[in-house]
């Protein structure tokens, strides 16, 4: 269960690729305000994350503990903090992670009505986009909010404990060979594989419970920030409407797969259907003519 928790938390990481890839491509144009668009809503993208992750994640909170190092980052705006900070939430006052991404939405919908995007179609496409976006970082809040009950892990402390201090005591009386003479085994061999098996798969059930902290085999957040805004503000501005001169149809007839010196030595298994070397015999090849098969052509 602890596995599979700590694997679900990392395949609910929110990428913007696939987002940013929508709005470059169908929010097209290289004049200013298309441009400003466009980082713009990279930007949001990027405040979302950073907003919702320092509520769950000890290494995010740390680099951004207040709104003013969102500034100082150059993620946020005083106009737009003062737009934010006037939202109220009644239910939770801090859980306000998402308003970056209803101004994105905005956003695309006024697009839509200046005829940037042309079709509802595209518009379908950048909402949706949006709204699996957004999914990550909500599904991400239900695991961090509602954790494996304490009832579990302390059964299991419990039960690993108990059994090695039974074990220790148990397990300290001399035994009997074949030959039926007594030999007493001063260093207990099995008890402590046991131990160090058991102990080790408690430590690191309780290491997995939690992978949003600053220890080492935590989620580094700190990187997939910074990762995720270089490649943001390159999908939408620097290789928007970007594509090399030359064409495929251009090399296709000059495409030749070469091998190094090392990978030519290397063994190859290709794909092999299990039906390769199956053949009919002759008489099955035949065709049944008893019976009546015939269908109208018209039905």
């Amino acid at each position: 269960m602890i596995v599979q928790r700590w694997w679900d938390c990392c395949k609910l990481i929110s990428w913007p690729d696939h987002l940013l890839f929508n709005v470059s491509a169908l929010i097209r144009g290289n004049d200013i305000e298309t441009r400003v668009i466009r980082k713009t809503i990279a930007r949001y993208a990027i405040l979302t994350s950073i907003l919702a992750w320092r509520s769950i994640s000890l290494r995010v909170l740390t680099r951004y503990p207040t709104d003013e190092h969102l500034i100082q980052s150059g993620l946020m705006t005083r106009e737009e903090l003062v737009i934010f900070q006037k939202i109220t939430v009644k239910v939770d006052p801090h859980q306000k992670w998402w308003v970056p991404l209803n101004w994105i939405q905005t956003m695309m919908v006024r697009c839509f009505e200046k005829g940037t995007l042309t079709h509802t179609n595209e518009l379908r496409v950048l909402l949706d986009a949006l709204e699996n976006y957004r999914k990550g970082f909500f599904t991400l809040f239900l695991y961090d909010w509602i954790q494996i009950p304490l009832v579990y892990s302390h059964v299991s402390t419990i039960s690993v404990y108990g059994y090695f201090a039974f074990a220790l005591i148990g397990r300290q009386f001399p035994s009997m060979n074949e030959n039926k003479e007594m030999v007493d085994i001063y260093f207990p061999i099995f008890t402590v594989l046991q131990f160090l098996f058991y102990v080790g798969w408690l430590k690191v059930g309780e290491d997995l419970m939690f992978p949003f902290g600053a220890d080492d085999e935590d989620i580094e957040f700190n990187y997939i920030v910074e990762r995720n805004l270089e490649i943001a503000l390159l999908i939408v501005d620097d290789l928007h409407n970007q594509v090399p001169p030359v064409y495929c149809e251009a090399l296709s007839d000059g495409i030749r797969l070469r091998h190094t010196q090392a990978s030519s030595k290397l063994s190859n298994h290709p794909q092999r259907q299990h039906l390769r070397k199956y053949k009919l015999k002759e008489d099955a090849m035949k065709i049944r003519m008893e019976g009546n098969f015939n269908v109208p052509l018209n039905v």
